[in-house]
């Protein structure tokens, strides 16, 4: 009996051996090692940026970027009874986008906002059928390069509505490159 206690003891201490040199060597290889670093690397320049800043809200701002301002924005403005209507991300690159940002429009991925926003309101995208549509309240509006958070009204829903329709809503994951190429494409 203790030989084969031994014998499994052994087998137990090969597997554990072999399951740490097979993180160790994927942990080695180039891709994965700067992915580790850049990640632990961020985490302590930005402690060390914050590290006299304890309120929330400067914390989130520099963790998330756009998608906290945005986000916290439609918190602010829409209560538990409002649907925001997610414009498609080809008309705000098209209208409301500068060339030289690097981000595109990532932070409005459906995703995105459901991470951010949860349950607090209710999302709803171009696909969804026009009985949807027309109860949305809010949504983004972009006016001279600059985006605002529209109030629907029932005079100005129809207009948004059928701007937004020019637009693909079935793709919405850009990245910058391909929202420079969009951008530079014709209308």
């Amino acid at each position: 009996m203790n030989q084969k206690n031994r014998f499994y003891q052994f087998i137990q201490f090969i597997y554990l051996a072999g399951s740490c040199l097979c993180l160790l060597l994927w942990l080695w290889l180039p891709k994965n090692r700067d992915w580790l670093t850049s990640t632990v690397e961020r985490f302590y320049t930005q402690r060390q940026r914050l590290s006299n800043q304890t309120s929330l809200s400067t914390r989130l701002q520099e963790g998330y970027g756009d998608a906290y301002t945005f986000t916290s924005l439609i918190q602010q403005r829409c209560g538990p009874d409002d649907y925001f209507l997610i414009p498609p991300q080809q008309y705000l690159i098209r209208n409301a986008w500068q060339q030289g940002k690097s981000t595109g429009y990532v932070w409005l991925y459906p995703s995105v906002l459901y991470y951010h926003l949860g349950k607090s309101v209710h999302l709803i995208d171009m696909t969804a059928p026009d009985s949807l549509l027309q109860r949305a309240t809010h949504t983004f509006w972009a006016y001279d390069n600059k985006l605002f958070l529209l109030t629907f009204k029932p005079h100005n829903r129809p207009l948004v509505i059928s701007v937004f329709r020019q637009y693909d809503p079935h793709f919405f994951a850009y990245t910058p490159d391909q929202a420079r190429r969009y951008k530079r494409s014709k209308p």
